[in-house]
């Protein structure tokens, strides 16, 4: 048991640190010329405890969403950065919030502190992670409802988080795909084969627990 422990806590560090690696690369213009310091778009470089920090604390919550809910990390990341550019205090043309931009309004939106509370708000730029774990792992709870409901098709699970309803815009899909291959390829990991989840159904899901029941 220990030995199995220790095992998967060594094969999750080094997907962290290259998440993390991946993601600061995102964020950073170019490198100084005069120093050996990157040089980051302006929201990370006002970060409180610098930009790194900052960046490690979202690789730190995309991991941790996407083992809680069977996602793959580079997804969420992918999603945050379309979504927002990986700012944190990113606000949409109708209220969105957050990393992965939640709606007020939506049933998932309201329920989340940062997302309701301009005071929170506030009190999160002291904070590293800018108080983005509550908001990643419902956003990667509302996606892995989507594939489940798009009956296992990731592509149409994305059209889902962003329009409401399975494969819609395609485009959104396609460019969270696409930026999911480049953040691999900016730390020299091949890009991931699309594959289809094994996720159950939702409807095949609900109808094996009606079965249950009545056995």
């Amino acid at each position: 048991m220990i030995l199995s422990l220790a095992a998967s806590v060594s094969a999750e560090e080094p997907s962290l640190n290259l998440l993390t690696r991946a993601i600061q690369s995102a964020v950073t213009l170019n490198h100084s010329q005069t120093s050996a310091k990157p040089i980051f778009v302006r929201h990370c470089r006002s970060a409180q405890k610098g930009c790194g920090a900052r960046m490690e604390a979202f690789a730190q919550y995309f991991v941790e969403a996407g083992k809680r809910f069977d996602l793959d990390p580079w997804l969420l990341a992918a999603m945050a950065f379309r979504e927002s550019g990986l700012d944190p205090f990113a606000k949409g043309s109708v209220g969105e919030r957050g990393l992965l931009q939640m709606h007020p309004q939506s049933p998932w939106g309201r329920r989340i502190r940062f997302v309701k509370d301009e005071r929170y708000r506030k009190i999160c730029k002291k904070q590293a992670g800018a108080c983005q774990r509550e908001l990643v792992q419902r956003a990667a709870d509302l996606l892995s409802r989507s594939v489940r409901f798009c009956d296992g098709d990731l592509n149409a699970a994305l059209g889902s988080y962003n329009t409401g309803r399975c494969g819609g815009n395609p485009d959104y899909a396609r460019r969270v795909i696409d930026q999911r291959d480049q953040l691999r390829k900016s730390v020299g990991l091949p890009a991931t084969k699309p594959k289809r989840s094994a996720f159950l159904p939702m409807q095949a899901s609900r109808m094996q627990k009606n079965s249950a029941s009545t056995n």
